[in-house]
């Protein structure tokens, strides 16, 4: 009668929230910025499958004015994100309140990526539905003239690949016209980070188990003089991972609850015939009934997407044979990987670089 050898599957245990873990400006004379942030910080986890729903937020922009005297009269602008990692996002303009006047209202300002950007120069150019930008035409000359608080309502679809933070800030593509310091002048730019909304991206993640139990088969007839001549011929499938995708970085614990050892249900660990020692390589770290402490690495940000999730690969090895032991059909350990999300990294490495054999 053989003898079956295999690992259960393993078990992850997930945390999901963090909470409880927890203007660089072109050589332009004008233009706009953002002035401060709104009061209130509204959440957005990036696997809520709701995504962020429409959220009011009150921002205070000022116009850039140049050394010369000069001031911005009228700026029209779009907004967009350093990369595709935002697409999808909505930033609709509802109301403005300015010493001057404006156009554009109930439009989407924000461009994906991929989307062919409006037309905004020269100032003279006004908004459409067609060609969607807010207009903001700057009429007095004293500081406070200098501000126009506008309200806007932002949407974010689920799962954009965005990093924990405590803003989401946007570009500025602009056209502006200056008056006062010698003339009027057109000019147009970008401004990195010239909004930025106080919407804070939670670290956050999710991790499933892809693959199979880490089954080792029968080896009721296999020695253990074999089983150390060629080790690699008693290995489990180098093709299961745990898949982690998060806003941020994130740490990874792994235990054996048997100390690496296999053993049927009733049957005595302390017994050389009713256990079947092994070791496991995971996260670069290989741990065996010899070095049983706990796998634990502290993890660089994955990424939010099938397309940029870490694959934490293990695989176990046999250390003895199954001949002499006890006969039963169901030896096994249990590993349990917690991995959770950090708000405030310690020293992280890139775990989706490490392999196993």
């Amino acid at each position: 009668m053989g003898i079956s050898k295999f690992l259960r599957r393993t078990a992850i245990a997930v945390a999901t929230v963090a909470a409880s873990v927890s203007g660089v400006a072109h050589a332009a004379t004008c233009g706009i910025l953002s002035s401060g942030t709104s009061s209130t910080t509204v959440n957005y986890d990036p696997f809520n499958p709701t995504g962020l729903g429409a959220t009011s937020i009150t921002l205070q922009l000022k116009r850039v004015n140049g050394s010369g005297g000069e001031k911005t009269d009228i700026v029209n602008f779009y907004l967009r994100a350093h990369d595709a990692n935002a697409n999808g996002t909505t930033v609709v303009a509802n109301s403005v309140v300015v010493a001057g006047n404006y156009a554009g209202l109930g439009y989407d300002i924000f461009y994906d990526s991929n989307e062919t950007p409006p037309v905004v120069a020269p100032t003279s150019v006004d908004p459409s539905g067609t060609n969607k930008f807010l207009k903001i035409a700057f009429t007095g000359n004293n500081a406070a003239s200098d501000f126009a608080t506008v309200n806007f309502t932002v949407q974010l679809p689920a799962k954009l690949d965005l990093t924990n933070s405590a803003t989401l800030s946007f570009d500025a593509v602009f056209a502006c016209s200056t008056t006062g310091g010698g003339g009027q002048s057109q000019q147009t730019g970008e401004i990195t980070n010239a909004i930025s909304f106080p919407i804070k991206v939670l670290s956050a993640l999710q991790a499933s188990y892809a693959g199979n139990d880490l089954s080792f088969g029968e080896i009721g007839n296999v020695a253990t003089s074999q089983v150390t001549a060629t080790p690699a011929n008693y290995r489990t499938s180098p093709n299961n991972y745990i898949r982690v995708q998060s806003s941020g970085p994130y740490r990874v614990t792994l235990t054996s609850g048997n100390s690496y050892r296999m053993t049927y249900p009733g049957g005595n660990l302390g017994t050389a015939t009713q256990r079947v020692n092994y070791s496991l390589k995971f996260l670069g770290l290989t741990r065996d009934e010899t070095a049983t402490s706990a796998i634990t690495r502290t993890c660089s940000r994955a990424g939010v997407g099938n397309s940029v999730e870490d694959k934490l690969y293990l695989q176990a090895t046999l250390r003895e044979g199954g001949q002499g032991k006890f006969v039963a059909p169901n030896y096994r350990d249990l590993l349990t990987v917690t991995i959770e999300p950090l708000a405030v990294p310690d020293p992280i490495v890139d775990c989706n670089a490490y392999t196993v054999p």
